[in-house]
């Protein structure tokens, strides 16, 4: 790769890394929280969902903003608005006597801020690249959003060690600078600003194919059971483990550790086999591992159990990010990730509630449903998912390619 495309394929991954801290850093503080603002686990839960179900919402909006306006300039501004959020969120900790419902408005902005940048940034590198150079390039972004879930739980507990509200004033710290940089240095190709109705119409008709709505729902089942493994790991490590929060925040990055090395051989996967079989080998790992860990939780298998679960989602995600970039018109593929963003964001969202309130009949009855669902789906969309209905031909396996003719 060129330096010129390194230094806008860094700039991007940057993006992707620092909205990954917007939930996982503040995992490791959680009981911390918990004990000092007076909440419950079910108020951390709507914490990290506050942020996510705006994102799901403003993703779908975001794309179309992105295909009228550009792509960089509603990544800059979403960005800004990211740091706000987390600004308004420190102020009202420090400077209000009950600082929880001022929290969850600045939450709520850093959810509208972290909304695009990710996807939008995959749609860029689908508008750079061609061919199998994009799977290596959107598997340097999974790469970077797995760093930021590695590093974000034990950056997190180390802040914490010192004072957990301290962590709501890196997100402008972090979020200004990559903001100017992705304006500066990311020259945007020249494409098509005044898209009409009928080209965002297409973008979601795209949807209503078979293929490309599976590929949707493996996308928010991926999220969802990472993240909500993440989650009740900051729980169950505060319940059980008598560690301090940096050790806390390096147990519950084991799982993202496992997903960003991973996603380093995304390319190297994505040359060796199909993308129908990827994703539902990650599908199958993930949801696999999920279930067992329903009955091995205080067991030595849960430590290898934990870690499958991130292979499962490094395996799955670049496959659906190339996914998500295959279609024809680069007009709508800004919208057209951001809906997979949405998905993602949903997943994120919906997880962290769905576990906290499943978690009240225990650990066994929690993994042990959520994962057989995952095991269900796994099978309907090995079965259903088709590579030709939805991948253009430089994309498909030899036997998968239309023929000539």
């Amino acid at each position: 790769m060129k330096a010129d495309s390194a230094l806008k394929v860094g700039i991007l991954s940057l993006s992707n890394y620092i909205t990954v801290l917007v939930n996982t850093i503040l995992f490791p503080v959680f009981p911390a929280m918990a004990r000092d603002l007076g909440i419950n686990l079910t108020d951390l839960a709507i914490l990290v969902g506050i942020v996510s179900f705006p994102a799901a919402v403003i993703n779908l909006f975001g794309g179309v903003l992105a295909d009228r306006f550009g792509r960089k300039l509603v990544m800059v501004v979403s960005l800004f608005i990211y740091g706000l959020g987390g600004l308004v969120a420190g102020l009202a900790i420090l400077l209000v006597a009950k600082p929880y419902p001022l929290l969850l408005v600045g939450r709520f902005l850093q959810g509208l801020g972290s909304a695009t940048p990710m996807f939008l940034s995959v749609a860029l590198v689908g508008d750079i690249f061609q061919s199998i150079e994009r799977s290596k390039a959107v598997g340097f972004l999974e790469t970077a959003n797995g760093l930021g879930k590695v590093s974000s739980p034990v950056l997190g507990g180390a802040i914490g060690l010192l004072a957990w509200q301290a962590i709501f004033f890196l997100y402008p710290l972090v979020a200004i600078p990559v903001a100017v940089a992705t304006w500066v240095y990311i020259k945007e190709p020249e494409h098509d600003k005044s898209v009409e109705w009928d080209k965002h119409k297409e973008a979601f008709l795209l949807f209503t194919n078979r293929s490309r709505l599976l590929s949707l729902v493996a996308a928010f089942l991926v999220i969802f059971l990472l993240i909500g493994t993440m989650f009740w790991m900051s729980d169950f490590l505060g319940a059980k483990l008598e560690v301090n929060k940096l050790l806390r925040g390096v147990i519950i990055a084991l799982p993202a550790v496992a997903m960003m090395l991973t996603t380093l051989a995304a390319g190297f996967i994505s040359q060796r086999l199909h993308p129908r079989i990827i994703i539902a080998l990650g599908m199958l790992l993930l949801a696999g591992s999920a279930v067992m860990l329903g009955f091995f939780f205080n067991a030595l298998l849960f430590w290898p159990l934990i870690v499958l679960v991130g292979i499962g989602a490094g395996i799955t995600l670049p496959a659906i990010d190339t996914v998500s970039t295959s279609v024809k018109s680069k007009d709508i593929r800004g919208l057209t990730t951001t809906i997979y963003g949405s998905a993602r964001s949903l997943g994120g969202a919906l997880s962290p509630i769905t576990f906290s309130f499943l978690l009240h009949y225990g650990n066994r009855l929690t993994f042990a449903s959520l994962g057989a669902a995952g095991l269900a789906l796994t099978v309907i969309f090995y079965l259903l998912f088709r590579e030709k209905d939805i991948l253009p031909e430089e994309l498909l396996p030899d036997d998968a390619a239309p023929e000539q003719g």
